[in-house]
């Protein structure tokens, strides 16, 4: 009986994981406490509780539950050991900080979701989520985010389902993401997140593992059916073929050019190791001319159609909103550098750089009153946990790569292994340019399964 017990917890724990991934970039909350002060957004000093934290703190709490009743404790593994290290580390060195942190209660809050996202990354490494499971859990989310992300793009506004989680928003109003083509305000695409940004990071890394499962697919068919499939296209492909078509059609409709910069050195990285490792027969295959067709249609039609839009997005032409943009960036910069020489050594405390920002450093931002994180990791990790706080995050960008080069000689190659590696390259990329993947709850999940998921094909790579 203790033994089915088990079993039907790890099982459901698998469709838990398997669901949170789908919803992963959901915006959907509940505000469990309001706090002070107003003029910061309240994610950044609120608690705050989100759709899909039911699902992976279910999955990680029935995975807990099953190795508890399990007769013997199941083997589990704990990834590289520079890396875990490294994210034990961001825990530990957020605890020194807790008593003089700008506001101590958010900063206690944010140590313990980062506990828990150690959690999901020990949970994405060990949980039996097979790799078509994974697959198909991202290509639902591709296309669930697609879904509502195209009509809010071609409509201008949000289309009306806040109780959902619908960010509301008017291409016409301040405070929108905008492009302007052709003269005109056009709405990014938000779909089911807070921001274009974020949603386009999401895809990033979305894409570049659903690309390397359908590229490796062929060769886990065989026999008869591997025969059949080099003549015709089966209905399986044109399913994944469709989410990656529709999720690339989103990403680019975010504008978001981090994102984009992300995922195409992702791609290129990911190309560059199974290339490195002498397989580029399987880069070279009737799907990837797939692919390779998908994409430049896809992208060829976007710039045709946004070409104007486009050329300020990428400072060919000078754009008031793009202006503001950078203006932003800059102010918050700023910012950044007088909260850490105020606080060299401990920081602000963990999460409270947007707090900080308006209770001591409020004169770095008054030409441009924003209380957020600023615009890159390194800054806003330094600023919150001291100068130890930035190096640790360098080493957790750089970690993978060194682990990779270490392990050249014994380590085998594989698409998934490199599609996991090119997604860490697209989000190390994007945390120069954005903060989500440490200040937003959804970017933070995305950046820990990340870390997983590789841990995991580097393992079994070389198992």
């Amino acid at each position: 009986m203790r033994h089915q017990a088990a079993n039907w917890f790890d099982r459901a724990s698998v469709w838990f994981l398997a669901a949170a991934l789908a919803v992963l970039p959901f915006w959907r909350h509940r505000v469990l406490a309001h706090r002070a002060p107003e003029p910061v957004f309240f994610e950044f000093h609120d608690f705050v509780f989100y759709t899909q934290d039911a699902l992976w703190l279910a999955a990680l709490g029935l995975w807990l539950l099953a190795r508890l009743l399990a007769d013997e404790w199941p083997p589990w593994r704990a990834g590289p050991r520079p890396l875990w290290m490294g994210l034990a580390g961001l825990i530990l060195l957020s605890l020194p900080g807790l008593p003089q942190a700008v506001d101590p209660p958010y900063a206690a809050y944010q140590t313990a979701r980062l506990c828990l996202a150690f959690g999901l990354y020990l949970l994405a490494l060990n949980t039996p989520l097979t790799r078509g499971q994974v697959a198909a859990s991202l290509a639902a989310g591709s296309v669930i985010q697609a879904g509502l992300a195209i009509p809010q793009f071609l409509l201008g506004h949000w289309v009306g389902l806040k109780r959902l989680g619908e960010v509301r928003f008017d291409a016409t109003e301040p405070g929108a993401a905008v492009v302007i083509l052709n003269g005109e305000r056009w709405a990014r695409a938000y779909g089911w997140t807070q921001h274009p940004n974020l949603l386009g990071g999401c895809l990033m890394v979305f894409l570049l593992v659903l690309v390397s499962y359908y590229l490796q697919r062929p060769s886990q068919e065989g026999g008869r059916g591997q025969s059949e499939h080099r003549t015709r296209i089966s209905s399986s492909d044109i399913a994944l073929l469709s989410a990656i078509a529709l999720g690339l059609t989103t990403l680019l409709l975010t504008f978001s050019r981090s994102a984009w910069l992300g995922a195409l050195l992702g791609l290129l990285a990911a190309t560059g190791l199974i290339l490195l490792a002498g397989q580029g027969r399987a880069l070279w295959t009737r799907r990837s001319a797939h692919l390779i067709v998908l994409a430049l249609v896809i992208a060829g039609a976007f710039v045709g159609l946004t070409w104007s839009g486009l050329q300020a997005r990428l400072g060919m032409r000078a754009e008031g909103t793009e202006i503001r943009s950078v203006e932003e960036r800059q102010t918050l910069a700023r910012g950044a550098y007088m909260l850490i020489q105020q606080r060299p050594w401990l920081g602000v405390g963990l999460g409270n750089f947007a707090v900080a920002l308006y209770t001591l450093a409020r004169e770095s931002v008054a030409d441009y009153p924003i209380y957020q994180p600023v615009h890159a990791v390194f800054l806003l990790a330094t600023a919150e946990l001291g100068p130890l706080g930035g190096g640790l995050w360098l080493w957790l960008l750089v970690v993978p790569w060194y682990i990779l080069w270490r392990g050249r000689r014994r380590v085998r190659m594989t698409p998934w292994l490199a599609a996991w590696s090119g997604a860490l390259l697209a989000l190390a990329v994007v945390s120069w340019f954005d903060s989500y993947m440490w200040a937003s709850h959804q970017g933070q999940l995305l950046q820990w399964l990340a870390w997983g998921f590789w841990a995991r094909a580097w393992s079994e790579a070389s198992g």
